[in-house]
């Protein structure tokens, strides 16, 4: 087997287990050697542009690559599979931000709706006590179930601003509602209210996978640092109503959901912390909120 051809299969093994720094230099050894083939070009490529740190560069590499492999090569396909979600994804994010701004506009016209039929009423009851002509009973509207409609009330955060890397993933923290209305139970989809003196503060997270698969993402634990130094754990029996929570995925994909945590109302969240689950695999790492609503 030729060099080339052995350092690559090395370098995908490193890259599956996380290994970033040994997967470069296999790679850089690849690059610098002379056995180096035409078919070996296509999963050089896809694996310079899995080793990236930063997302962008990682993104211009994979259109390199569609560039310059044909169509029809597998790695050309998962490339393409990528960006086309990483589109969908900067797509749904800008709707949910438009959506926020409309749910704020709709919310002032209802409430001049309800202060003008408000004044309607208050009307025809003053003229209604004016006058002595019998009034005919009516009967009384007949209910109608009603969908529970859950207000959102979020804020958007830079994600470039409020990014946390280690060796299983890259998270970032894109949205944050504070005193949080719509909390539900994740079993019964009861609506639910924090404690006597407590709100609900979520944020909701993007995941990318950088190691193998993985099934339970974050791949990490996380704590929300407040300003007193006490360390909230996230509640994973609350859901947030009319949202999905995060989903399992392979290396190079992205899944989105809502953490949630139950803090006192004269707290201050500070930091969303970091920690492996394995306490050797990584530091600890904190995404600052401070700034967050």
């Amino acid at each position: 087997m030729m060099m080339a051809k052995l350092r690559l299969i090395q370098a995908n093994i490193a890259l599956f287990a996380g290994t970033y720094p040994e997967a470069r230099r296999l790679l850089d050894e690849v690059h610098a050697s002379r056995d180096l083939t035409p078919e070996d070009v296509p999963q050089l490529l896809w694996l310079d542009a899995q080793v990236q740190d930063e997302p962008d560069e990682r993104l211009r590499r994979l259109r390199t690559l569609i560039a310059q492999v044909p169509s029809t090569d597998p790695y050309a396909q998962m490339a393409r599979q990528i960006l086309n979600a990483e589109q969908e994804y900067a797509a749904n994010l800008r709707a949910a931000q438009s959506t926020t701004l409309l749910s704020n506009r709709l919310a002032w016209l209802w409430l001049a709706v309800i202060v003008l039929v408000g004044g309607v009423l208050i009307g025809l009851t003053a003229n209604g006590s004016q006058s002595n002509m019998p009034v005919s009973p009516t009967a009384p509207a007949s209910a109608e179930p009603t969908v529970p409609v859950f207000a959102d009330t979020s804020s958007a955060l830079d994600p470039a601003a409020h990014t946390g890397r280690y060796p299983q993933g890259i998270l970032q923290v894109t949205r944050v509602e504070n005193a949080s209305a719509r909390v539900i139970a994740a079993q019964s989809g009861e609506l639910l209210s924090p404690v006597d003196g407590a709100r609900f503060y979520a944020l909701h997270i993007t995941f990318e996978c950088r190691s193998g698969v993985c099934d339970q993402p974050p791949e990490a634990d996380l704590a929300l640092l407040l300003d007193d130094n006490t360390r909230i754990p996230p509640r994973g029996d609350l859901n947030l109503g009319g949202e999905t929570g995060l989903t399992a995925v392979a290396l190079g994909r992205v899944t989105t959901g809502w953490i949630i945590f139950e803090i006192p109302l004269i707290s201050r969240a500070v930091a969303l912390q970091v920690s492996a689950r394995d306490r050797q695999a990584f530091d600890p790492l904190s995404i600052s909120l401070q700034g967050a609503a």
